[in-house]
């Protein structure tokens, strides 16, 4: 089994911010043992003495590389209520080779965040393997204005309930859904398309002012956060701009229908 299915498997959309804590925690434990089992122990040229019964990392070896007792991370496979960090599940989610939305997810689970990602939890699916065709290139838009509407949503809940922090490593232009797609996943020829120049253009500028909102917001500057995300901003102009330039670009005719982040 891939990572992206295993991601695909592992990852929950069916509930929203109502989960109770053990509900989330035994969520995260499934996640991390998906997760596990599609890490090969040569990625951290770890010795292999004998066979192995199952694929991927053992229990032992993830507690070795993030210094902490296998009792302690067996639990939290588990499911068990025990106290954790950032710092640690910042060092789990390196050694498990998180992308940007399953770092979110993980940390909305290990914080209690899952309501600020109610909005984003279709596109955690969509962007961890799961098999959702897009039948024309106006639906692909379509999806990937979703995740755009997603992010902002995550970045005003972290704003709203202090967790910024949490969210800031998740913000990078290039791992964000729709830099993935513009970057990674988008047909060769549309590359070519104006369209693509500008999205790619105005996409840039957009993350350059979700930067200062993120400062603003770790630095305490409320006011500052205010002024940078209302009308007329240049963070709501950028925003505004992507999303007019992606709907323009929808209506173009282009080539044959693809399917759009589908796992191998």
């Amino acid at each position: 089994m891939s990572g992206e299915n295993a991601s695909a498997l592992a990852i929950d959309t069916n509930g929203r911010g109502d989960v109770d804590e053990p509900g989330r925690r035994a969520r995260l434990g499934a996640f991390l043992r998906a997760k596990r089992a599609t890490i090969s122990p040569e990625r951290f040229e770890l010795p292999i003495f004998r066979r192995r019964r199952v694929p991927g990392l053992r229990r032992e070896e993830v507690a070795l590389l993030a210094g902490i007792s296998v009792a302690w991370y067996t639990q939290l496979e588990s499911g068990a209520l025990i106290s954790v960090s950032p710092a640690l599940i910042g060092r789990l989610a390196e050694i498990l080779a998180l992308n940007a939305l399953e770092r979110a997810y993980v940390f909305a689970l290990a914080f209690d965040a899952l309501g600020a990602l109610e909005g984003v939890l279709p596109e955690l699916e969509l962007l961890s393997g799961a098999r959702i065709a897009a039948e024309t290139f106006e639906d692909e838009i379509g999806l990937v204005l979703r995740a755009h509407r997603s992010l902002k949503i995550r970045i005003y809940s972290a704003l709203m309930h202090g967790t910024i922090d949490l969210l800031e490593p998740h913000l990078d232009e290039a791992s964000c859904p729709i830099g993935l797609w513009l970057h990674d996943d988008l047909a060769p020829a549309r590359r070519r398309d104006a369209h693509y120049t500008r999205a790619a253009r105005i996409h840039a500028a957009f993350h350059r002012e979700i930067d200062k909102v993120v400062l603003a917001g770790m630095t305490g500057e409320a006011p500052q956060v205010e002024r940078l995300i209302a009308a007329p901003s240049r963070y709501v102009i950028a925003s505004a701009a992507l999303e007019r330039t992606f709907a323009t670009w929808a209506d173009t005719d282009g080539p044959q229908p693809r399917r759009l982040l589908a796992s191998g």
